[in-house]
């Protein structure tokens, strides 16, 4: 459909709404629509009560394909975004992953004489950012996660 338009900012969220809304044949109030697009996130608190860990001993950057709907509705119910300290966000840079400009993006963030390690659930993004250069893993689930970062010595 429409989406990799709206995780690219090339539309707008109320011109998205209408798209969708057309493709699927229904009328939605713009703000419906909104409530119904973003009510797809639930915490996985096993993963983000590692970042205060994480973060003792490493920059966290959050590298995301999203749209500003569901970014604003993220940071309005959940304060794990405030633990970063920098976004990456394929909605403000016109590019989504897996394409090599994201990768790009957040290697450019790096501070001189650091690492960057890069983890996704998407198989085919954790490719995309290994053929950038970029150490990188697959999340699969919370306790996996902590073995990567024990192994790259970051916890």
């Amino acid at each position: 459909m429409e989406k990799i338009g709206f995780d690219t900012g090339r539309l707008g969220p109320r011109e998205f709404a209408a798209r969708c809304c057309a493709a699927i044949g229904v009328s939605l109030p713009y703000a419906e629509f909104a409530d119904i697009w973003c009510d797809i996130f639930t915490e996985k608190r096993e993963v983000t009560g590692l970042l205060d860990e994480i973060g003792r001993h490493a920059d966290l950057v959050l590298l995301s394909n999203t749209d500003v709907l569901h970014l604003d509705y993220v940071r309005s119910r959940y304060d794990f975004l405030a633990k970063f300290g920098r976004l990456v966000l394929s909605y403000e840079i016109g590019h989504a992953k897996p394409a090599r400009q994201m990768f790009e993006r957040a290697i450019g963030l790096r501070a001189p004489g650091t690492r960057m390690i890069y983890f996704d659930d998407v198989a085919e993004f954790v490719s995309a950012a290994r053929a950038c250069g970029l150490p990188a893993e697959q999340f699969v689930d919370a306790a996996k996660l902590r073995r990567d970062l024990e192994r790259f010595g970051v916890l």
